[in-house]
């Protein structure tokens, strides 16, 4: 059965791979200085993603209230109270000394009723960043991948500035929510372009490395929140940085790989003599112009997304793979947020939770070509799911900085931070290189919308505080069991 869908598509596939010649592979090779500094640059623009993505841990977090003293009431009502004598409060006193001095709750009483406000924030802007994975990503194939991410920085960084100056609730989150579209675009744009001027065994090493930046970035955002306490200023300064990247227009070239898929040879060759003389290699322009006389007659043609289910092969797999990308969603995406409520110390946890997907992620290069997809998916999930229980284990403030909770979220983070990229490239070998970006486009779509579930899952610590932690230890044990039933691709051919 596993082998059903290479025997129906291997003609095709066969005949594609007689009539395509890699180009960039023959003139600049798989990978090279050239190489490097555009996987650098892409992966650098994962920090303002990952800024905007997570600062609501700094924009909404944990704060101490109760309700102002009025003349009708003999006393002040209990901390964290939303009724005093059996009256609604409307109006609140915030403990802004120990933390911070604004946030969006302070400045919209975002408590009591209005507390899921808070949720409903964060799920739209997820709701952006899926919906620009999308709708970017289609336009990243018909105008261009340099074209789209310039575009999407420039508006990722002005509805920031926009969004910072909000005098209202619901036009912070309508800024937001034009902010998440252009992070999605961004998100998948320079994926795209990091992926399409590598090749050989680099195909598999740069989209894991590629990943790192994120967690820098959500400890970078641990700094800047230390030392900016206000909201408002701590979003423009995130902006105004994300800003500086419209500097890529003039340090990175169009995709040479999209250039010559749309029939622009000539902008192609020029991109690729240059990149020649950036790695000191010698290019033969009668072989680049034989390469793309050679490509021109090459079409894939049509897919679409009803393709993934036309077999039933491919239907098995799209199925599991989209529920597999969406239990990875909510549980990345919750257990990152959750880290902000482990400890007392905000800042140390953000930061050391950032820090520790570094070594997850070198893991998973070195353990990804040594055991089987499935193996390391498998075992990965288990630690975050077997992190995440043991966490109650150990009741917060029970311990000097929180440190046993501390530790097992580090751990949890390193399993996620293995599972996820391993995921990216196990999802992109599952399906043949015809149906690839559809399934791989399908594949995300479901994780972002687990992403928007994981705020919704996070406030259930309100109504009981093990529940958040409980959900996350169960889910990620059910991605580990839906992963061993996919077929193993470790060892296979590409097709």
């Amino acid at each position: 059965m596993t082998m059903q869908v290479d025997e129906v598509l291997s003609e095709e596939t066969n005949s594609l791979k007689d009539q395509r010649q890699d180009v960039i592979k023959s003139t600049v090779g798989d990978f090279g200085r050239w190489q490097l500094k555009i996987s650098v640059l892409m992966a650098l623009v994962k920090f303002p993603i990952a800024w905007f993505q997570m600062s609501i841990v700094f924009l909404a977090p944990p704060i101490t209230f109760w309700c102002k003293k009025s003349t009708n009431w003999s006393d002040d009502s209990q901390l964290g109270s939303c009724l005093v004598n059996n009256s609604k409060c409307d109006q609140f006193t915030y403990d802004n000394s120990s933390m911070f001095t604004t946030t969006i709750i302070t400045e919209w009483d975002l408590v009591c009723d209005k507390e899921k406000l808070v949720d409903v924030s964060q799920v739209s802007l997820m709701f952006g960043v899926l919906l620009g994975n999308i709708i970017f990503g289609i336009l990243a194939d018909k105008k261009g991948r340099k074209t789209i991410l310039i575009l999407c920085l420039l508006m990722q960084s002005m509805f920031g500035v926009l969004a910072a100056f909000s005098p209202f609730f619901w036009l912070f989150c309508a800024l937001r929510f034009m902010l998440a579209l252009a992070n999605g675009g961004t998100m998948v744009t320079s994926f795209v372009i990091c992926m399409e001027v590598v090749g050989g065994k680099w195909r598999t090493i740069v989209p894991i490395l590629y990943q790192i930046p994120f967690g820098f970035g959500y400890s970078l955002l641990s700094f800047f929140a230390y030392f900016i306490r206000e909201w408002r200023c701590l979003h423009l300064t995130l902006s105004v940085l994300s800003m500086t990247y419209l500097a890529l227009y003039w340090f990175i070239p169009e995709s040479p790989r999209w250039l010559l898929a749309v029939g622009k040879h000539q902008e192609a060759l020029i991109i690729l003599e240059n990149a020649t003389r950036d790695t000191k290699t010698e290019c033969d322009i009668n072989l680049i112009m034989t390469n793309l006389s050679n490509t021109a007659s090459t079409s894939s043609g049509k897919r679409s997304l009803k393709m993934l289910f036309s077999r039933e092969e491919l239907r098995s797999r799209s199925l599991l793979l989209s529920a597999t990308w969406f239990i990875a969603g909510v549980t990345f995406y919750a257990f990152i947020q959750h880290v902000g409520h482990i400890g007392h110390n905000l800042f140390l946890t953000v930061a050391v939770g950032g820090f520790v997907s570094l070594p997850g992620t070198l893991l998973c290069v070195l353990i990804i070509n040594k055991f089987s997809r499935r193996q390391t998916i498998c075992s990965s999930c288990l630690v975050t799911a077997l992190s995440s229980l043991l966490i109650l284990g150990f009741p917060k403030g029970e311990y000097h900085l929180d440190w046993p909770r501390l530790l097992l979220s580090g751990a949890g983070i390193i399993g996620l931070s293995i599972s996820i990229p391993a995921m990216y490239l196990f999802t992109g070998e599952l399906y043949p290189t015809i149906f690839r970006n559809s399934g791989v486009g399908l594949a995300m779509m479901f994780s972002r919308l687990g992403s928007m579930v994981a705020p919704l899952l996070i406030s259930l610590q309100t109504a009981y505080e093990i529940l958040p932690l409980t959900v996350i230890g169960v889910l990620a044990f059910l991605q580990a069991v839906l992963v061993l039933v996919l077929p193993e691709m470790h060892g296979t051919e590409d097709f």
